[in-house]
């Protein structure tokens, strides 16, 4: 599934690589009353699951051509890692991508990065990433400090994707330009570096929000409701609660790799939010 989205001099296209099932083990607060009721509303079943995207981001401007994110690649199984192929289906090439802005780098991101042998799939890209992110999967401690992590190799797979684009890393400060029209923006708690990607032109504004929220279902109702990929799971909490309140107040178009669509944040006179897609 490809949705394309013009944004000024932008186009960005949402390529779908996957779709994972987040059930109450992932947000184990949906294990309730209040959680059997969101599920019945969407037609699921009252323990779930609710069916949630992985995607992946073409930004394109001009001749420019640049991935935000780059999906599971095969790190989750034969039913992800789709992105290749959307891109292509898309009349691109592989080698025509000259930029990876990377939200983190848990495995549905960066998984896509790295062929079986360890290359890169995107040979001629740059990687850009915050300084905060950067540092920790470089930092040869953090394995140790991180056991369950390391026993799920996902410091083997970061240090997979950097030694393939080695020469070809951007670490960016929080808040940095990319590029004209394009920022980084922290949104730190998910990971150390955990960021968001604003991109800004033609007074119209979009965030690419990272993994704020893996489910719209759940935590736009429910804020307060953490999954537990969180590795600072109270400063996840307070970035996601306080991006909310900004983003009802502001007129910014919201998407994200967990979100099908894109649109604006809403209060609800009930409590939480909603996502109103355009």
């Amino acid at each position: 599934m490809i949705e394309h989205h013009t944004i000024g001099e932008f186009t960005l296209t949402t390529m779908l690589d996957g779709i994972f099932l987040c059930s109450t083990d992932m947000i184990t607060a949906a294990a309730s009353d209040e959680g059997a009721a969101l599920f019945k509303r969407a037609g699921l079943p009252a323990a779930g699951p609710s069916p949630e995207p992985i995607n992946a981001f073409l930004l394109k401007k001009n001749d420019e051509l640049w991935l935000i994110d780059a999906g599971c690649g095969r790190e989750l199984g034969p039913r992800f890692g789709k992105t290749p192929a959307a891109l292509k289906s898309a009349g691109y090439a592989l080698d025509q991508i000259q930029g990876i802005i990377l939200s983190h780098m848990h495995e549905d991101h960066i998984g896509g990065l790295v062929t079986e042998d360890g290359s890169a799939v995107y040979p001629n890209a740059t990687l850009y990433l915050a300084e905060e992110e950067l540092a920790f999967w470089s930092d040869k401690t953090s394995p140790e400090h991180h056991p369950v992590m390391a026993q799920l190799g996902l410091f083997t797979l970061a240090h997979s994707a950097l030694r393939a684009y080695q020469g070809r890393i951007k670490p960016l400060p929080a808040n940095a330009q990319v590029m004209p029209g394009v920022s980084m923006v922290p949104l730190h708690g998910h990971t150390p570096g955990h960021s968001g990607v604003q991109i800004e032109s033609g007074g119209q504004r979009v965030l690419i929000w990272g993994d704020v929220i893996h489910s719209t279902l759940l935590q736009l109702r429910y804020p307060d409701w953490s999954i537990g990929f969180d590795m600072d799971p109270a400063q996840a909490l307070d970035t996601r609660k306080r991006l909310l309140e900004r983003l009802a107040h502001e007129d910014t178009l919201v998407t994200g790799p967990h979100v099908t669509g894109i649109g604006h944040i809403h209060c609800c006179s009930s409590g939480g939010y909603e996502l109103k897609l355009k």
